[in-house]
């Protein structure tokens, strides 16, 4: 395993439920890898990606609008449906036949009536995942987004919280219609839940829900336009969080505390070189945290801190993570290049704190599906920095070769390409339900 994959949450020696596990994962807590029935809620060899998705989707969408009749059971099966097949599949307005604005009423009244927490947890990943598909729909940041808070705020869903943190984190991530003046008030309502540790939502020393809110916290982080004050304001409270004793809340705070540093130097290195123009001499602009001996003390001691009490495994993904957030906080130095190859002649080059952030919010969202939405969804490519060119079947771009072929040979090539990709996605699950770790993007080149 890659470090690129460690960090993306693909392998742990110990698996406490985190908003990266579905709800099913919650259910087992003796795999260090999720089965493929809890990642899509089907037998593996059962689950079609050829065709477009869109009847099944219907179909679904058509179910779940008669919920007379309908049973809790009944609506977490095609809740799970949904899922299998947006995580899949890039969803569209088309797709839908234009009723996206009704699915997205559909998942919301679902989010405030459920029966179950497993309900409102599959509902949430569900709006999270229209959220990165058909972001321009209004009724998600004006409707669902209030929702969804007060929702959390009142402390209803229990072990749903930290699916519906990262459905709110992901309308307010990807909606074109919110501003960054928008994410203020949501990143404050996200810092207090970490801050009290969860119990100004009544679920105090929840791990996972403080874990959820970090990291939820981070992704609004990195598209915020002024980041100076809010960057300011949750210092501290990240830094209180590195004396956490769940390994999933310290990573997150530390992983959050080397996005502040990398977005406060870029902003600090421009206004400084405007303000050298206009004075002619250097000035120390504020810093992210006064106190840096206290922070760099603290990183060094858990990038190198040994005890019993957490895994092997575990305490060697913690050393080396921060000693990349203690060179980052302490030299400005970069997040180390890593390379993730996810499509053939793709890849992404993750360099930067906020790059790493996102990708890993994606894979919360799409899961298993994340190769697909790296190469076809443009809301996706968009996020990461990636080209815009898109073309059938997920390829991107052209060869000198492609140049030379007939539309019948083009279209047999592909064909044949999808094939081949649908064998080895259909070989990986196999694979992974006999407990093996498998990567789903090839192996990292870095």
């Amino acid at each position: 395993m890659s470090r690129l994959q460690k960090r993306l949450g693909k392998a742990r020696a110990s698996r406490t439920p985190t908003p990266m596990t579905t709800d099913d994962e919650y259910e087992s807590d003796t795999a260090s890898v999720a089965s493929n029935d809890s990642l899509w809620g089907n037998d593996p060899e059962s689950v079609d990606v050829k065709g477009s998705g869109q009847d099944e989707i219907i179909e679904t969408l058509d179910a779940l609008a008669e919920r007379k009749g309908s049973s809790t059971s009944g609506r977490e099966e095609l809740l799970k449906s949904f899922i299998r097949v947006a995580s899949l599949k890039v969803v569209t307005e088309d797709m839908l036949a234009g009723r996206g604005e009704e699915l997205i009423t559909i998942f919301g009244r679902m989010v405030r009536s459920g029966r179950s927490d497993k309900e409102i947890t599959l509902s949430s990943r569900a709006i999270a995942l229209l959220a990165a598909s058909i972001p321009e729909a209004r009724s998600l940041p004006e409707s669902v987004l209030p929702l969804l808070r007060q929702t959390i705020s009142d402390g209803e869903g229990g072990t749903a919280i930290p699916e519906l943190l990262q459905a709110l984190a992901s309308i307010a991530f990807f909606s074109p219609n919110i501003s960054s003046q928008d994410l203020i008030p949501l990143m404050h309502f996200l810092q207090e839940i970490f801050e009290s540790n969860g119990d100004i939502i009544g679920h105090d020393n929840d791990d996972a829900i403080v874990t959820s809110a970090i990291e939820a916290h981070g992704v609004l982080l990195s598209v915020c336009d002024d980041t100076q004050t809010p960057v300011q304001e949750v210092m501290p409270v990240l830094i209180e969080n590195l004396s956490s004793s769940a390994l999933s809340v310290r990573l997150a705070a530390g992983e959050v505390i080397a996005l502040c540093y990398e977005l406060f130097a870029s902003t600090s290195t421009s206004d400084e070189e405007e303000e050298e123009e206009e004075e002619g001499e250097d000035s120390i602009g504020p810093q992210p945290y006064e106190n840096i001996e206290h922070l760099t003390s603290i990183l060094s001691s858990l990038s190198t801190t040994s005890t019993k009490k957490i895994s092997k495994n575990s305490r060697r993904e913690q050393h080396s993570l921060f000693r990349d957030i203690l060179r980052t906080v302490s030299s400005h130095q970069p997040l180390p290049t890593q390379k993730l190859r996810f499509a053939k002649r793709q890849e992404i080059r993750i360099d930067s704190w906020e790059k790493l952030l996102r990708l890993k919010h994606l894979r919360r969202i799409f899961t298993h599906g994340l190769h697909v939405h790296l190469t076809s969804n443009p809301h996706v490519r968009e996020v990461l920095e990636l080209s815009t060119g898109l073309v059938e079947n997920g390829s991107v771009g052209s060869s000198d070769e492609d140049e030379g072929m007939t539309s019948v040979e083009r279209r047999n090539l592909q064909r044949e390409m999808r094939r081949l990709r649908e064998g080895r996605v259909r070989r990986d699950r196999r694979r992974a339900g006999e407990g093996r770790l498998i990567s789903m993007f090839g192996e990292d080149d870095s």
